[in-house]
């Protein structure tokens, strides 16, 4: 492989983790503004979810897919809430972000 071969691959990596950060981040954001969970709780409950989505992805008899579930807000909050909150969680996503996939 070349060096921009492998330099492409990196950059496709760096991009999935930051997709996975958004996420996770917009998740979490949700679950703080609807008062389901602290900061640290809804970025652990949203990177669970991912990972576990991320494993139904690989796994072949679909048994996965079917017990992942999605954390979801009790109930809806004012976008302006939930990404000033995404804003202050974006840091701590990237992180765990890393671990997934």
């Amino acid at each position: 492989m070349s060096y921009g071969a492998n330099e492409a691959v990196e950059d496709a990596e760096n991009d999935c983790r930051k997709d996975y950060a958004e996420l996770i981040a917009q998740k979490a954001a949700e679950l703080v503004a609807a008062g389901d969970m602290g900061r640290d709780e809804a970025i652990e409950a949203a990177a669970k979810w991912l990972r576990q989505e991320h494993d139904a992805d690989n796994d072949p008899t679909g048994v996965a897919g079917v017990e992942c579930q999605e954390p979801m807000p009790s109930k809806t909050s004012p976008p302006h809430q939930v990404a000033a909150i995404k804003a202050e969680l974006i840091e701590a996503a990237e992180e765990v972000a890393g671990s997934i996939g």
